[in-house]
């Protein structure tokens, strides 16, 4: 690899001479294919492979290496401060490790002009200077895939992208890569903001790999597509009847529903049901708030999930501490209960894109304040 690395740092000192010359360089697009083994594969992954059976070279290069054992990766992550490097590696090792993990890899092979090709190199030599290594991850703007594609428009400057048909959102192309994981999808419909909502353009899209393989595919600038392995198929996905966050969040309010009645019927509050999922809430609501007002991750602010998974709802969970209900408590119950009103009833004028899964936990909420509410009224 020190080899290679040295090559390309010569075609970076030397390019304008000319001293390598580019006529059996091939350049190509590397797609590794979605697949479930972790959270990160779900979206795929892409990579730039430079060819010269001439001099010997056939080297990888990967912009999507981090390290889990980093100081403080997971706070880290959650900020938006998650750094990712440069790292390349022959081929055939490349290849090896997706076979191993039965992942689908394509190949694209890219028509670059001499003047092209240069202009690769140069933007290569660049990118593997150790102070360029290193970059600040951005999952929408600047990634492995995004890197890549910025690589290619600067060498391919006819490039033209096909006219895009429907306009669409990130948040609808995160759901076409999540929406096998419910779960996932509906804590991500959480985190991210209404920036997520807005429309973008094609080259927008291209922040995933499949959609980068796709458009360029459709492009004069592609020459052939081969894949290069093909995974085992997976079972097909079926979504059991308790896995799904609408079924499970109604089974829970209707429980609340059902325990709120006998409470009011037996004048109790059930402290034990209600003050956990005033707890859940807050812990909740404190990430989400966290999340919107110090991550620097794209789209999370505005974040309109906030009217009802807030901070504030750490209230509720301290009132049922007190053996005698609180004006101050009574009145964040009240303030509460309108609220969660207000949200259902302008629900499709909110300018954001809510799961549908948030109603029946906006409506345990709502159980749980009434329920308080008229318990407090007893008490008077």
């Amino acid at each position: 690899m020190k080899r290679c690395f040295l090559f390309f740092l010569s075609c970076l000192l030397f390019v304008s001479a000319k001293a390598y010359q580019t006529d059996n360089l091939q350049v190509s697009l590397l797609t590794v294919m979605p697949r479930s083994n972790h959270v990160y594969t779900i979206y795929g992954h892409t990579a730039l492979r430079l060819y010269d059976p001439s001099q010997q070279i056939d080297v990888v290069f990967n912009w999507g290496t981090f390290d889990f054992n980093a100081p403080h990766f997971i706070y880290r992550f959650v900020r938006g401060e998650t750094d990712y490097f440069l790292t390349w590696t022959n081929y055939v090792q490349f290849l090896s490790v997706y076979q191993v993990a039965n992942a689908s890899v394509v190949e694209q092979i890219l028509d670059l002009s001499v003047e092209g090709k240069e202009i690769l190199l140069e933007k290569l030599g660049i990118n593997m200077l150790p102070q360029n290594v290193v970059y600040r991850y951005n999952f929408l703007f600047d990634n492995c895939t995004t890197r890549v594609r910025d690589l290619i428009e600067q060498s391919s400057p006819d490039l033209v992208y096909p006219n895009q048909g429907e306009k669409t959102t990130f948040r609808k192309l995160i759901h076409s890569c999540t929406e096998s994981y419910v779960w996932m999808t509906f804590g991500i419909d959480l985190l991210v903001g209404a920036g997520a909502d807005s429309l973008i353009g094609v080259r927008q899209e291209l922040f995933l790999p499949v959609k980068l393989e796709t458009i360029l595919d459709s492009t004069s600038v592609v020459v052939s597509s081969e894949q290069m392995l093909t995974s085992i198929p997976e079972s097909a996905f079926k979504l059991k009847f308790l896995e799904s966050p609408f079924i499970v969040g109604f089974i829970i309010m209707a429980v609340y529903i059902i325990i709120a009645v006998i409470g009011y019927i037996k004048r109790r509050l059930f402290r034990g049901w209600f003050s956990p999922l005033f707890l859940v809430a807050g812990m909740a609501g404190t990430l989400i708030a966290f999340m919107a007002a110090f991550s620097q991750h794209p789209c999370m602010w505005p974040n309109w999930n906030l009217l009802w998974l807030h901070p504030l709802h750490w209230i509720g969970f301290a009132g049922y501490f007190f053996k005698k209900t609180r004006r101050w408590v009574t009145w964040y119950h009240a303030a509460n209960l309108v609220i969660l009103h207000l949200l259902l009833v302008m629900w499709h004028w909110i300018p954001q894109a809510f799961n549908p899964a948030n109603i029946p936990f906006v409506g345990c909420l709502m159980v749980a304040s009434g329920s308080y509410l008229g318990y407090a009224k007893f008490r008077k």
